[in-house]
C-alpha cells in the first residue's frame, strides 16, 4: 500500500482485505458491485480514496453488506432470544431473498419474518449493472491523397 489512509485502520477495511486476499481482485469488486479500479484505489489508498477526496463510505457499506455478519432477528427469538444467533450476510441473502418456501412451515415462518427485518435491503443481491459503452474519440481527418485537391500547371 502506498500510503496509510485513516479509513484503512477501520474494520470494513479490515474485512476487504482479508476477502481480497489470494482472490482475483474483479471477482470481489463484482460482488460488491463496484470497478475494479475503485476496488484497487481503495485497497492502495491512492486516487481520491488515498488523498481524501473521495469518499469511501458507499463502499464500506457495501463490504460490510456484502461480507459482514448480521444478528438474525428471527433465529435469535426462536432460539430463546437469550443469545445472538449471528449469521453471514451470504446466509442472510439466502433466506431473506429467495422464492417462499412452500415445503416447510418452519421455513415459511422464517421467510416471513425475513420480511419485516431491518437487514432486507441491505443484504439484497447486488444488481446487475449495464456496462455504458465510452464515447470514441475521433481524431480529425485528414483528406486522403486521392481527395486532395492537385495543382495543375
Amino acid at each position: 500500500m502506498s500510503q496509510q489512509c485513516p479509513y484503512m485502520q477501520e474494520p470494513w477495511f479490515l474485512l476487504l482485505v482479508e476477502r481480497c486476499s489470494g482472490v482475483v481482485r474483479a471477482r470481489i469488486a463484482e460482488q460488491l458491485g463496484i470497478s475494479s479500479t475503485a476496488l484497487s484505489m481503495v485497497l492502495n489508498g491512492t486516487g481520491p480514496y488515498g488523498n481524501g477526496t473521495a469518499s469511501t463510505a458507499h463502499i464500506a457499506e457495501r463490504v460490510v453488506h456484502t461480507f459482514g455478519r448480521y444478528a438474525c432477528p428471527h433465529l435469535t427469538a426462536e432460539s430463546g432470544g437469550d443469545q445472538e444467533h449471528v449469521i453471514t450476510a451470504d446466509q442472510c441473502r439466502v433466506y431473506a431473498h429467495r422464492p417462499p418456501p412452500i415445503g416447510s412451515p418452519l421455513a415459511m415462518q422464517h421467510w416471513q419474518a425475513c420480511r419485516q427485518c431491518p437487514h432486507l435491503e441491505a443484504s439484497a443481491p447486488p444488481v446487475e449493472r449495464t456496462p455504458v459503452p465510452r464515447k470514441t474519440v475521433r481524431a480529425p481527418s485528414t483528406p486522403s491523397p486521392q481527395e486532395a485537391p492537385r495543382d495543375h500547371i
